[in-house]
C-alpha cells in the first residue's frame, strides 16, 4: 500500500472529543476502549494519533502475570528514570508523568488478581489531573473491575472509500474488487500492487503463503482454542445457509451446538446476527459473515485447499473468474441497497417507508418494451427504484436515462419517484437529464 491512510472521519472526531474533556470523564473512573477484529489497525490508528504528543505506550500480548508485572515495571522505571518494583508504584507513576496512555492486547493481565484492583485504585486518583486512559481489545476481552465507566470507539477495517485513498490509482471497478476480496483487511491491502491488473494481483492472492490464504486461520487462532469446530459453520453460512435450521442441516450438528458455536463467533464479531421478519409477521434471526473477505475465504478457499495447495492453475483461474464476474457485482449490490436503506432512513423520514428494500429483480413491459430493476418499493403515492449497472464499464447516458423514466412511468406515473443508480465507472457520471417534479435522480 505504502502509505499510511486516516480512518473514517467518525473515529477521528470521537478521539478528539474524548482528548478534549466528555462530561463523562468528571466524575467516574472511565477509560477509553478501542476494540474491533484484529488486524483492523487499533494500535496504528492511535500510535499515529499521539506521535506527536508525550504518551506512553505498552503491549502485553502473550505475558503472564509475574513476566507482565517485571517488564511492565521495568519500562515505566527506564522511562520515568526512577526505580519501579510493582504494579502500585508503576500506575501512580505513570499518572503524574503521562497525559496519554495507552495499553495494547490487554486480555491476559485485565483479570490477574492484582493487576485489577492496583489499575482501578492508583490509575485514575485525581480527577482534575488524571490521564486520559486507552485500552487496545479485541471484541471478546473482558475488562470488568477496571473501570466504573468504558466509553467504546469501534475501529473496522478498510470501508470502499478508504481503499480507494489507500490504492488512490485504482479506477472505481478495481476498487470495489480489492474491496470485496480482501474485505479491508489492511495485511491483504499491502501486497496488492497497483501497477498491475486487479486479475494479477487476485492470482497472487491465491497463491500459497499470501495474506489472503493466511488471515482467516490466523483470526480463528487467535479467538478460538480449538479453532477447527468453527469451520463447518461458517462454511455454511457463506454457502448461503442463514438460519440455524439449515446451519444444522449443512454441517450435521445438533441445533443446541450449533446456537452455542454462533453465539461465540457472534460475540467475536465474525457473524452478525440479524432480525427478520417472516411472512406471518413471526422474528426470525439470521446469519450472515460480517466480512466479504470471510465469505470468499470459506467459499474459495477452504474448500480448495489441496488444489491451491498444489497450485492448481485450471482451479485458480476459474475462481478468479467466478470473483470478476459475480462476487464484485454481488458486493456491489449489498453496498449499493445498504446506502439506499441509511439514506431512506435518515432522510426521508415523511417517505413512511418502514420495511427495508432489498434486492428483488422486476421487469417492467409493456410491447416491445422492457427494462428491469434491481428493486422497486412502492409506499402510497411514492415510489423507490433501484438499479445497480452490473458491467464495469456500464454508463448512463440519455438513451439509458430515457429507458429508466419510461419505466418509472409505467409503474408510477402521476407520484413522486425517487430513482437510484449506481455504477461502477472510474468517475462519477451525472445524470443527462433535468430534474422535474415526479424524479428525484442520485447516480452513485
Amino acid at each position: 500500500m505504502g502509505k499510511q491512510v486516516k480512518r473514517s472521519v467518525n473515529i477521528w472526531a470521537t478521539i478528539e472529543h474524548y482528548t478534549h474533556g466528555s462530561h463523562n470523564w468528571k466524575d467516574l473512573k472511565t477509560v477509553a476502549v478501542v476494540s474491533g477484529l484484529a488486524g483492523c489497525g487499533k494500535t496504528t490508528l492511535l500510535l499515529e494519533y499521539f506521535k506527536e504528543k508525550k504518551r506512553f505506550y505498552f503491549s502485553f500480548a502473550g505475558l503472564e502475570e509475574n513476566v507482565a508485572e517485571k517488564l511492565f515495571t521495568q519500562k515505566v522505571s527506564e522511562t520515568i528514570g526512577i526505580d519501579i518494583s510493582n504494579w502500585n508504584e508503576a500506575f501512580i507513576a505513570l499518572s503524574k508523568t503521562y497525559r496519554y496512555i495507552i495499553f495494547d492486547d490487554l486480555a491476559p493481565v485485565a483479570s490477574y488478581k492484582r493487576f485489577q484492583p492496583s489499575f482501578y485504585e492508583n490509575m485514575c486518583r485525581d480527577f482534575d489531573s488524571r490521564p486520559l486512559v486507552f485500552f487496545i481489545i479485541e471484541p471478546t476481552d473482558n475488562l470488568a473491575g477496571l473501570a466504573d465507566r468504558f466509553e467504546h470507539i469501534e475501529v473496522e477495517y478498510f470501508t470502499v472509500p478508504e481503499v480507494m485513498k489507500a490504492l488512490s490509482g485504482l479506477s472505481k471497478y478495481d476498487a470495489l474488487g480489492v474491496s470485496a476480496v480482501s474485505g479491508g483487511i489492511p495485511e491483504i491491502l499491502v501486497e496488492y500492487d497497483e501497477k498491475e491488473s486487479l486479475e494479477s494481483n487476485l492470482r497472487r492472492m491465491f497463491m500459497p503463503g499470501s495474506a489472503f490464504i493466511r488471515f482467516m486461520p490466523y483470526l480463528m487462532e487467535k479467538y478460538f482454542r480449538k479453532p477447527e469446530i468453527y469451520y463447518a459453520i461458517l462454511c455454511a453460512i457463506a454457502n448461503g445457509n442463514h438460519k440455524v435450521s439449515a446451519i444444522g442441516k449443512f454441517t450435521g450438528f445438533a441445533y443446541n451446538k450449533c446456537d452455542n458455536y454462533l453465539s461465540a463467533l457472534v460475540s467475536a464479531g465474525i457473524v452478525k446476527a440479524e432480525k427478520e421478519k417472516s411472512k406471518n409477521g413471526a422474528e426470525k434471526t439470521s446469519y450472515i459473515l460480517a466480512s466479504s473477505y470471510f465469505r470468499l475465504w470459506f467459499l474459495y478457499v477452504y474448500q480448495n485447499r489441496s488444489g491451491l495447495t498444489i497450485g492448481d492453475e485450471p482451479l485458480t483461474e476459474g475462481i478468479i473468474q467466478s470473483i470478476t464476474e459475480k462476487e464484485i457485482h454481488s458486493f456491489h449490490l449489498q453496498k449499493a441497497f445498504a446506502y439506499v436503506n441509511s439514506k431512506i432512513q435518515a432522510n426521508w423520514a415523511s417517505f413512511r417507508i418502514s420495511d427495508t428494500i432489498v434486492y428483488a429483480p422486476k421487469m417492467i413491459k409493456k410491447g416491445d418494451f422492457s427494462y428491469t430493476f434491481d428493486a422497486i418499493h412502492i409506499h402510497g403515492e411514492k415510489a423507490v427504484f433501484v438499479k445497480v449497472f452490473t458491467e464495469p464499464f456500464e454508463n448512463c447516458k440519455r438513451e439509458e436515462l430515457d429507458k429508466i423514466k419510461k419505466a418509472v412511468m409505467l409503474v408510477n406515473k402521476y407520484y413522486n419517484s425517487h430513482v437510484f443508480l449506481f455504477t461502477k465507472q472510474c468517475q462519477q457520471v451525472k445524470p443527462e437529464h433535468p430534474r422535474n417534479q415526479q424524479f428525484a435522480f442520485r447516480l452513485w
